[in-house]
């Protein structure tokens, strides 16, 4: 769809709740686009490597699976999707965003940018990732069977990944950052009986460390001030997410967390601007409830526009 073409709804991200609001918006008739960062729509079904088990027609598979199927669906709809295309500027005003090729424009406007992982932002981790950094256990745990492993994250993740390390005979050091555990009560209570899994809280990870690979993660006790120095093959890194609204500050109101503050229907503070999926859903963050928020917001959008008068020219 060539920039210039008028629209009626422009949808930012293309992960479950952009491409339900699309397939939606699509059965009223409306010009809709998708905008997507990735070379590929689905968002975070392409981060998920358990079974899942929050979707009906999902239940046991993995998430690159379902994102198969979903994107068979939106090409079988012929929705119109620009991948590979990163956003650099959005006017919540005018309802346009602005790529590299030009700008966009929409009558109404979705917000469905969707999560990044939250990341340490220490020396090492960039540069070591993909080489024992990883976000996953689930998915690259069998790399390092038998080895010894880092885990940094306090969270139910953090906690879950430790136990999927030991399972597979992994000596895991578990890095926390507080005296405090947010995760389930009945991963932690496993975790803290496992002789495999050695549980350091206070601990502030300051570097990840190796040449071609990583070879020890650096961290600092709190109170103490000393650095101290753990062998590991692999550094999982699981602190939890964070909202893509970088974009939106000053223009939105938003949480605490940085999460758009979105009532009913996808209703944002401006008129004419939706969000949908776990951009606004702090608590529940689920391909089930993606889905619902982005059918729902569509809704709200039809709505409004059949009450907006069409633009001249």
């Amino acid at each position: 769809m060539p920039a210039a073409e008028r629209l009626d709804a422009l949808i930012l991200g293309g992960g479950m709740a952009g491409l339900t609001a699309a397939l939606t918006l699509q059965g009223f008739g409306l010009r809709t686009l998708v905008v997507e960062e990735a070379g590929n729509p689905g968002g975070q079904l392409h981060q998920i490597h358990a079974p899942i088990t929050d979707h009906p027609f999902a239940y046991g598979g993995d998430g690159a699976r379902f994102a198969s199927a979903v994107l068979d669906t939106a090409r079988r709809a012929q929705l119109s999707i620009l991948v590979g295309s990163p956003v650099t500027r959005i006017s919540v005003k005018t309802k346009s965003a602005r790529r590299e090729d030009g700008p966009l424009r929409g009558r109404v406007l979705l917000i469905a940018t969707g999560l990044r992982r939250r990341q340490l932002g220490v020396p090492g981790e960039r540069d070591l990732l993909g080489r024992g950094v990883s976000y996953s256990a689930n998915r690259d745990r069998a790399a390092v069977a038998g080895r010894p492993v880092v885990v940094i994250g306090g969270g139910t993740g953090g906690v879950e990944d430790a136990l999927l390390c030991a399972e597979v005979g992994c000596d895991v050091t578990l890095l926390h950052r507080s005296a405090r555990f947010r995760a389930r009560t009945d991963f932690l209570a496993r975790a803290r009986k496992d002789p495999r899994i050695r549980i350091i809280p206070n601990a502030e990870v300051v570097g990840i460390v190796g040449d071609e690979r990583v070879e020890s993660v650096e961290y600092r006790t709190k109170g103490s001030g000393l650095k101290r120095v753990v062998r590991a093959d692999a550094v999982f890194v699981r602190i939890g997410w964070e909202p893509r609204t970088d974009l939106l500050r000053g223009q939105l109101r938003l949480d605490r967390g940085g999460y758009v503050r979105a009532a009913a229907g996808g209703l944002t503070s401006a008129p004419g601007v939706y969000a949908a999926g776990d951009v606004c859903s702090p608590r529940c963050l689920t391909i089930a409830n993606a889905a619902g928020q982005g059918a729902a917001a569509a809704w709200e959008m039809a709505r409004y526009l059949r009450r907006m008068p069409e633009p001249r020219g």
